[in-house]
């Protein structure tokens, strides 16, 4: 009798299980599909715009309400190989209604240096605003030969901290918050800046796409020769970041339901920003907490912001070429998505909180950071229910075609909606390295980037949050 309840139970806990494991893939493939349409939707719209209603920048220079001034942060720790390169990069781009704020974070290297000898700074006196809290600054420096350059040197308080301290030294309407190991194209803020004036009065933060600058010919502080790396990390990572923001966060756009502005290229309403509380220096990733925080802001004060994506606003970066390196962010980027999500889980499932409350946040919580659990779970059941002679052969084999149909689908898609509306990457030759491995990257990286989530659950739940710093190589340069 207790042996048949016992038997009985398992079956019970095992189509439970499997029930529940069949419904998150289902719900996740369905969500997805919803949002590579949208996607598309906005691709095609957002091409349109841009090449019917072009913003002619320089023939409104004389009207200097119409062409806001940007300031530009970039926080820096230990960045002394890339910062001088970065710097140039801004200062060259199409767009000259900029200051350059650079804000060194206490770092041990000679960044600081760098800067000083690179652009002549020197000392100046200046009082920042106090509108967000910050570690004390130490000195502040200005260029003898680059007016549009200043330096804030200051100790170290974290990336979270740094923005906000170059915040505080801005006094323009809107700021451009990135990477200090970054590039732009030189019509990435003009991009950017075209989708907020499509609507200043409701969008309060643009984001860029990043893309890797790894393998790229670098001149001057400007990426003058993408290439792709042949090197199976980097080209692993260009795949996943276009499926993030080709298959994902252009969709998410579409519907007002974005929740991540990347921190290597971020364009904000700098009041929006600042009433919102600027950057919160309790997660690990300070971008996607403050698109979190000002939505519900925005919900709660029942303010009409948007925020929004521009595919055409490139930022190029350097990306981890070991699976080392390459562990550690995802593993940080996880632990962060776990700490917004629990700073903001009051609003899952709450109408008053829109798409987001509805649908992103909830996409963010079961796909996103429940979704190596239901994996893992899925993996761990099949040795048991072939065991117990439950395993339908049937139901396994597209169970598991499913799982890479999905993953696949999502990656050719993006790659081809790149190549389609917004290439950089050379065609055949780079396209075909992309299309190839969007193919075999589910056969053994997938299955590490699952341990990766998994380690940095554990560290959220029991274990020790931190940052973790990255090795800079340097960009690859030539002489013009």
């Amino acid at each position: 009798m207790i042996l048949a309840l016992f038997v009985s139970g398992l079956h019970w806990v095992g189509w439970v299980l499997e029930t529940g494991i069949f419904l998150y893939f289902i719900s996740y493939f369905f969500l997805n599909v919803v949002l590579i349409f949208l996607s598309v939707s906005y691709c095609r719209k957002y091409q349109k715009k841009a090449l019917i209603h072009p913003i002619d920048f320089d023939a409104l220079e004389g009207l200097k309400d119409l062409v806001p001034p940007v300031t530009v942060v970039v926080p820096a720790y230990n960045e002394e190989r890339v910062i001088v390169h970065s710097v140039h990069s801004l200062l060259s781009m199409s767009y000259k209604r900029i200051e350059v704020v650079v804000v060194n974070d206490g770092s041990k290297d000679r960044t600081i240096e760098e800067l000083i000898r690179s652009f002549s700074m020197r000392k100046s006196e200046v009082r920042p605003s106090e509108d967000l809290p910050t570690k004390p600054v130490k000195a502040f420096y200005i260029s003898r030969v680059e007016p549009r350059l200043v330096v804030v040197d200051k100790e170290n308080g974290g990336k979270a901290d740094a923005l906000n301290a170059g915040i505080n030294f801005s006094q323009n309407p809107y700021f451009l918050a990135m990477d200090a190991d970054s590039l732009l194209e030189r019509q990435a803020l003009t991009n950017a800046l075209r989708t907020v004036l499509d609507d200043p009065g409701r969008v309060v933060a643009v984001g860029g796409i990043v893309r890797g600058v790894n393998g790229s010919i670098v001149d001057a502080g400007r990426v003058r020769q993408p290439h792709l790396l042949l090197n199976f990390w980097v080209i692993i990572q260009v795949i996943e970041y276009l499926r993030s923001f080709f298959a994902s966060r252009a969709g998410w756009s579409r519907v007002n339901g974005l929740l991540v502005v990347p921190g290597a290229f971020g364009l904000f309403q700098k009041a929006a920003c600042v009433a919102a509380g600027g950057y919160s220096t309790e997660t690990v990733t300070e971008d996607m907490e403050l698109i979190v925080r000002m939505q519900r802001f925005a919900r709660e004060k029942h303010l009409n912001w948007q925020f929004l994506f521009a595919p055409d606003a490139v930022c190029w970066t350097e990306m981890p070429i070991s699976a080392k390196a390459l562990g550690g962010q995802r593993k940080r980027w996880h632990e962060g998505l776990w700490q917004t999500l629990a700073l903001h889980k009051t609003m899952l499932f709450k109408p008053r909180y829109g798409i987001v409350g509805l649908f992103s946040l909830p996409h963010q919580t079961f796909h996103e950071a429940g979704g190596p659990f239901i994996e893992i779970l899925g993996l761990l059941m099949l040795p048991l229910l072939y065991f117990s002679g439950r395993l339908n052969q049937t139901a396994f084999i597209f169970y598991m075609m499913l799982a890479f149909f999905v993953g696949t689908f999502f990656s050719l898609t993006a790659v081809l909606l790149d190549q389609t509306y917004f290439p950089r990457h050379k065609f055949p030759r780079d396209a075909v390295l992309l299309l190839f491995f969007s193919l075999v990257e589910y056969f053994g990286y997938r299955q590490l980037f699952l341990v990766w989530r998994l380690q940095a659950s554990w560290n959220f739940l029991f274990g020790k949050v931190a940052w973790r710093t990255s090795t800079r190589t340097g960009f690859t340069t030539q002489s013009r």
